[in-house]
């Protein structure tokens, strides 16, 4: 888990959260609105706006509401690592944010689970002498 994420508001326009993705090497950014998590965008998210041969405004005239997923999954602290692989599998996802009495508390991502599932193997399998 990433504790404390970058996070955004509602009315952090496209070019910001690009910005912010590219600034700090981040694909997923949660959306908060008064304190609590209202949405989360990606990169993936995002990667259509490049497309030439659609016509848009400036994205930094695009609020990230007007992109971003709503209701994302998220899960509480203290929920088993393999709930969330599992529920993130079965929705196809890429990351679930993480919270702590329905506060932001972290954001893990699919990058997270696989490097613990790296070390967990090497610590395990690794045969070096």
């Amino acid at each position: 888990m990433q504790p404390f994420p970058y996070f955004a508001e509602p009315d952090t326009s496209v070019a910001q959260i690009l910005e912010l993705m590219k600034s700090h090497n981040v694909r997923h950014i949660p959306i908060k609105q008064n304190d609590r998590v209202v949405g989360i965008i990606s990169e993936r998210d995002l990667r259509w706006m490049g497309n030439p041969a659609i016509v848009l405004p400036a994205t930094d005239e695009i609020p990230v509401s007007h992109v971003m997923t709503f209701n994302p999954y998220i899960v509480e602290i203290d929920t088993p690592l393999t709930t969330v692989i599992l529920e993130m599998t079965e929705r196809k996802i890429g990351a679930a944010i993480v919270v702590s009495s329905d506060r932001l508390a972290g954001i893990v991502t699919v990058i997270d689970i696989c490097r613990a599932l790296g070390e967990v193997l090497d610590s395990e399998f690794n045969h070096s002498h």
